[in-house]
């Protein structure tokens, strides 16, 4: 067990895909802060979706997925490059997953975006008549799989969709995947982190101002899981330690 995570933490160019040295990367592999693997953007779910195998790269000891390293570093430079081709304010940001919220806002507040703060109200993309109805051109969301809605609403008024997307993930109406973990508090501030930076750092070559001086606890969400929800996870660690037995 400690040899395979020594080996996950290496990051040396093997066929396991994760990319070669730290400076392949926007983030180092493993970093007390803003590593990929510290916050375990890696690492996905036990269950896998056929659409999302092209970025995994095996099944760790315990059944979970992990992600190619150096799949989810491009793409998260092939999504940056996709939102700072628009204005901020044809951009929306949603994140129906507790988790994401945080880290949505704070994408949102130093891009200038728009997002969506507290719950999806139906009919936001598609219903001119409330009071919630905005047109963006591009539609950011957390995890398919929870901001489902919004994805339904944007396929219908033609809008292209970025997504966070888990190993779970079905990619049917997702434009642009950002595979990696959509269910970790570190993760996702991770994540909108670097797209954050990353977008700011393009648009500045295009002219505009870059001051993104934000550290990565400012993304993290403070949210706590309901009490259902942590014993769950419990019971779900204790079966998982029986087995083992």
């Amino acid at each position: 067990m400690a040899e395979e995570k020594e080996s996950e933490a290496k990051g040396t160019g093997n066929k396991e895909g994760i990319a070669g040295t730290d400076e392949d990367l926007l983030v180092p592999l493993m970093d007390d802060t803003y590593g990929y693997l510290t916050n375990a953007v890696h690492t996905g779910l036990s269950k896998k979706t056929a659409d999302m195998m092209p970025f995994i790269y095996r099944v760790r000891y315990d059944g979970l997925c992990l992600f190619d390293v150096s799949k989810i570093d491009a793409r998260l430079r092939v999504a940056a490059k996709f939102i700072a081709r628009y204005d901020p304010g044809d951009v929306l940001v949603v994140s129906n997953r507790v988790y994401g919220k945080a880290p949505a806002e704070k994408f949102s507040e130093y891009t200038e975006c728009m997002a969506v703060k507290g719950r999806f109200v139906s009919g936001t993309l598609t219903n001119p008549n409330i009071k919630s109805y905005c047109e963006p051109k591009l539609l950011i969301v957390t995890d398919p799989s929870a901001d489902y809605q919004v994805i339904r609403e944007a396929v219908k008024a033609g809008i292209p969709i970025v997504a966070i997307c888990d190993s779970n993930t079905r990619l049917k109406n997702i434009d642009l995947t950002i595979p990696g973990n959509a269910k970790g508090k570190n993760s996702l501030a991770l994540i909108y982190w670097i797209l954050t930076r990353e977008v700011l750092r393009i648009k500045s070559e295009n002219g505009e101002k870059f001051n993104f001086d934000a550290h990565l606890r400012d993304f993290i969400s403070r949210a706590e899981p309901k009490p259902y929800i942590a014993r769950m996870h419990e019971i779900q660690r204790l079966t998982q330690r029986n087995r083992k037995r």
